[in-house]
């Protein structure tokens, strides 16, 4: 586990503490709740799922024990199947959105994707409709993923204290569109340092009470890899 700081006193310079975890669970525990959540998720049709992983979560959570005292997470299905539903409401907007646009320019987003095509013209039409419906989404993906992170962790507390995250998403979303479009053009080479940086974006936005996180390295080694 990462390194803490424990008091000594007032005017004491704080030494740090390291702290030794361990993951304690029931194995025959673990797999009925599986089962029996995984049941249910089939039987609404998926609508479950999100209370499923809200209880798998709790108790992964309060399995892990850094310094003896395990995690705890508060999350509930409700929020995330609230969550998910303004999610689909932001996106149908979204895309609204962008076919009005693509409409002023003479071109029918929905029309190219969904007609047969019969000519090469028809086939450029639909690849072009294609793709900028994937770039369009992008943005929301990884807006998405940053909010996902930030509500992991103001859902986890350990000894009383709750974790928290920076509202960032904006300068998360900008810049996983560059990191992937380098590892894009340089045909997948600078994937593991996008993950890098990306990751080391959260994680230094990260808090647990007053004290921020930190992720140590440059990504070189990513590269060198």
């Amino acid at each position: 586990m990462a390194d803490t700081l424990a008091p000594q006193g007032e005017g004491a310079v704080c030494a740090p503490t390291r702290l030794h975890g361990f993951f304690s669970w029931d194995k025959s525990k673990l797999f009925w709740l599986v089962v029996w959540t995984g049941a249910l998720t089939v039987v609404t049709l998926g609508i479950y799922r999100f209370w499923a992983r809200a209880r798998l979560r709790r108790y992964i959570w309060s399995s892990i024990m850094p310094g003896g005292d395990s995690f705890e997470y508060t999350g509930t299905g409700l929020e995330k199947f609230l969550g998910f539903l303004i999610a689909l409401v932001v996106l149908a907007v979204y895309l609204g959105l962008l076919q009005v646009l693509l409409s002023f320019v003479g071109f029918n987003l929905w029309g190219a994707i969904s007609s047969e095509p019969n000519l090469p013209k028809d086939m450029l039409m639909q690849m072009v409709a294609t793709y900028a419906a994937g770039l369009a989404v992008m943005p929301l993906i990884f807006f998405a993923q940053y909010r996902a992170r930030r509500y992991m962790l103001s859902r986890t507390r350990w000894r009383g204290l709750r974790f928290a995250m920076d509202a960032a998403a904006l300068g998360y979303v900008w810049r996983a569109l560059l990191y992937y479009g380098m590892s894009l053009v340089t045909l997948g080479a600078l994937m593991p340092l996008a993950t890098f940086r990306l990751e080391k974006y959260m994680t230094d936005r990260m808090w647990y009470g007053d004290a921020g996180l930190n992720r140590r390295g440059n990504g070189r080694r990513c590269i060198q890899q």
